[in-house]
């Protein structure tokens, strides 16, 4: 399994995935988000490159807009999950299930 390393914080490729996970964008709107001039010739060719294989190469490029391939992970919510108890080893036999949510508690 090849694990893939975040870059460091100081570099391009760290603020381009930052403003990918922004949402998609074209290469100009990207660069203009991660504070990137790209007027010098070879600073948007090494922007391509970057691009092109930016952590893993979870960046595709469909159309004219660049995009994250895996978005990253939602943060859990307390009502997220369901409780299940221990496995039943007992007689089975078929039971309606009810599926319910809880509102979240307001909280001032």
């Amino acid at each position: 399994m090849t694990t893939h390393r975040t870059p460091r914080a100081t570099s391009r490729a760290y603020a381009l995935l930052a403003a990918l996970e922004q949402g998609p964008g074209t290469f100009y709107q990207i660069c203009e988000r991660a504070d990137i001039d790209v007027e010098d010739p070879r600073a948007e060719d090494d922007v391509r490159q970057i691009l092109d294989n930016l952590v893993g190469n979870s960046v595709r490029f469909d159309g004219l807009l660049y995009r994250l391939a895996v978005p990253r992970r939602a943060p859990a919510s307390d009502t997220a999950g369901q409780v299940a108890g221990p496995a039943f080893r007992g007689e089975q036999h078929p039971t309606t299930v009810y599926i319910t949510r809880r509102v979240p508690e307001v909280r001032l």
